[in-house]
């Protein structure tokens, strides 16, 4: 008989990697580790942990609700001009810190919400402007707007963001409280497992949960402004996020599931799982299994990185005109740019740090995942926006 507390782990790793997964796996009761993780802040990306009445800010992570939306459009292949469309999306949406697009909603309902109470008194209204000035921005490192094109020569619209500064600072005020720190000292990375039976632990989960819901306004208003500038209708959509915390129930017990990079994939469940900006991504569902189970009903979110930013972009000083590299990287923008050329990929901004160069593929990290998941739709990479390399962003990823 399996032991409950017996980890699941897909696919190869590096050391280190397995080691924070089996750390963080000590104080949970169920674990998980999936195919496209890494090295991440205290618990690995892609991993998946369970705890009775508990949760972990540092394993939900600093941008709370980090995830992914793609919606298909009733228009095709050849109704689209590439091109303009990225010109578009650059006009349109806001890449990096500023917020450029006057319509952003920053009058969404959610910023009336009670939940805002969670947050401490002398916090609360400069956290709810600095979530109004970045509502429907997209930010910068990882992060994208995507045009596909499925088997059927649909357009799909894709976009991978979270709750930005709203989420970054929730969770590293929240981390700083259950170490007896005040709201905005400097973070340590350390994991306090708070019950959320508790104030601290309660109010912590309320403005996760709120933070969840303003990473999806803002997600839904870039899909939907972009449907309606090309004059689209959307026929389907897809959305989930894939840093956060769920209430569940896993053999007969009410467990809190902390998914840090990785997609909840239930029975039939939906997810877009994105590859690299030269890589094919899909639209997948769960699927009933006993590795399912044990899985806890998750997949990954991505590809995986095999290579830091660094090692892959080196070291740079300065920005804009005064940017200039001072130790060179393995990638440079010439592979990148023949690697998007030979997949017919058009690229607006990005870094050699998000080339694909520097990514698993995505085919390969699914296959691991064997009877667990199901593929119903390959997209095929046509345009990439992402946020130009010398972008300032402190929330990048």
């Amino acid at each position: 008989m399996t032991n409950s507390k017996e980890p699941l782990i897909f696919g190869k790793h590096e050391p280190n990697t397995l080691n924070q997964f089996h750390d963080v796996l000590s104080r949970a009761e169920k674990g998980a580790l999936m195919a496209d993780g890494h090295l991440g802040y205290v618990m690995p990306i892609g991993g998946v942990a369970a705890y009775e009445n508990k949760v972990s800010a540092i394993g939900v992570g600093f941008d709370i609700a980090c995830g992914n939306m793609a919606v298909k459009l009733n228009m095709k292949r050849p109704d689209l001009n590439v091109s303009e469309t990225l010109d578009m999306i650059c006009d349109r949406i806001s890449f990096g810190i500023g917020q450029k697009n006057p319509d952003a909603p920053r009058d969404h309902p959610l910023f009336d919400e009670p939940a805002w109470e969670a947050y401490p008194d002398e916090e609360r209204e400069k956290l709810r402007k600095l979530g109004r000035d970045q509502l429907g921005t997209v930010g910068s490192g990882n992060h994208y707007v995507d045009i596909f094109s499925d088997e059927e020569n649909y357009i799909w619209i894709g976009v991978h963001f979270g709750s930005r500064g709203l989420g970054h600072k929730t969770a590293s005020g929240f981390i700083n409280l259950s170490q007896n720190m005040e709201w905005g000292g400097r973070v340590k990375e350390n994991e306090v497992l708070m019950d959320i039976s508790t104030p601290l632990g309660n109010a912590y989960f309320s403005a996760m949960k709120l933070t969840g819901r303003y990473a999806y306004a803002g997600r839904e208003w870039v899909c939907r402004t972009l449907a309606s500038e090309l004059g689209a209708e959307i026929l389907d959509e897809v959305h989930n996020h894939h840093n956060y915390a769920w209430e569940e129930e896993h053999d007969g017990r009410k467990l809190i599931v902390v998914r840090k990079g990785a997609t909840p994939a239930f029975p039939c469940q939906r997810g877009f799982v994105g590859g690299s900006m030269g890589d094919d991504s899909v639209i997948l569902e769960g699927i009933d299994s006993e590795l399912s189970k044990r899985a806890l009903y998750s997949t990954v979110h991505g590809a995986g990185r095999v290579m830091s930013r660094t090692k892959a972009a080196g070291r740079w000083r300065g920005r804009g005109k005064n940017r200039r590299q001072i130790k060179k990287g393995m990638i440079t923008r010439e592979m990148m740019n023949d690697w998007l050329r030979k997949k017919g990929v058009e690229l607006r901004g990005g870094g050699t740090d998000e080339s694909p160069h520097v990514y698993r593929r995505l085919k390969d990290v699914l296959a691991e995942h064997g009877d667990t998941i199901r593929i119903l739709h390959t997209l095929k990479p046509l345009g990439v926006a992402m946020a130009g390399e010398d972008e300032f962003d402190p929330y990048r990823d």
